[in-house]
């Protein structure tokens, strides 16, 4: 079975909207949804300008994991910019996972994979000192050959590939193979297949086709469908897909 990690961030963005003058929503409330509707992680974004996630939510979130004997059933993975500031709040916060990914101030959500290939030594550097302290390191990357084989010199445990294009264009088929390519070489060098970015229910099943895929991480779509009939029915029916 496809892992499913649900992103939270869009939950926060709300609480966030009114400067956190309002309780509500509640992330943990959330976390206890998503994890009622069969999801395997907990995925959060900790933006540098925090516009959604702020850094007391991780530790709650791992706080209640570990209170509820949860941390062996459902992981938490923390998405984050190679910033030394978030290379010391994910060695404090120790995630089951850390996802690398480029971050632009002004973009309203990722807008595309991280270069490996071209900031190898950074990545390297960031990939050991997260890696030492026992984080598993996805780097989230596009599907492009040569940043599987960057993502393998970096030392990383799998790589998560950006589908947002997929999601976007209206011939899919040029895409999907670039997809299919990518998962191949990953997995032939020993890197872990994930993937995410702009999934919904039409397109993950598409997607839950690709060789050797692990794990995809799904958000935005989960907590917008969420407004139909609820979050743990939007994980559920997202699970039976990746089934």
């Amino acid at each position: 079975m496809i892992l499913l990690g649900v992103n939270l961030d869009h939950v926060a963005t709300l609480r966030q909207v009114r400067g956190r003058t309002t309780w509500y929503p509640d992330i943990l409330e959330q976390v206890k949804n998503v994890i009622s509707g069969g999801a395997n992680q907990i995925t959060v974004h900790l933006r540098e300008d925090r516009r959604h996630i702020q850094d007391e939510d991780l530790f709650e979130i791992k706080k209640y994991l570990v209170k509820n004997k949860l941390k062996n059933k459902v992981s938490l993975n923390l998405e984050m910019a190679c910033t030394s500031e978030m290379c010391k709040i994910a060695l404090k916060l120790k995630p089951d996972w850390v996802c690398l990914v480029p971050e632009k101030r002004k973009e309203l959500t990722t807008e595309g994979g991280l270069d490996v290939f071209c900031n190898k030594v950074k990545v390297r550097r960031f990939v050991s000192k997260l890696s030492r302290t026992g984080i598993r390191v996805s780097l989230f990357v596009d599907p492009v050959i040569r940043q599987m084989q960057a993502s393998k010199e970096c030392g990383a445990d799998a790589v998560e590939l950006h589908t947002g294009k997929y999601c976007l264009v209206k011939n899919k088929s040029t895409e999907f193979e670039r997809l299919k390519k990518s998962a191949i070489k990953a997995h032939s060098i020993g890197l872990l297949v994930h993937a995410g970015h702009g999934l919904d229910f039409f397109t993950t099943k598409k997607i839950a086709k690709l060789p050797h895929l692990r794990e995809v991480n799904i958000g935005h779509f989960l907590i917008c469908d969420a407004l139909n009939g609820g979050l743990k029915a939007s994980v559920k029916k997202m699970k039976s897909i990746l089934r």
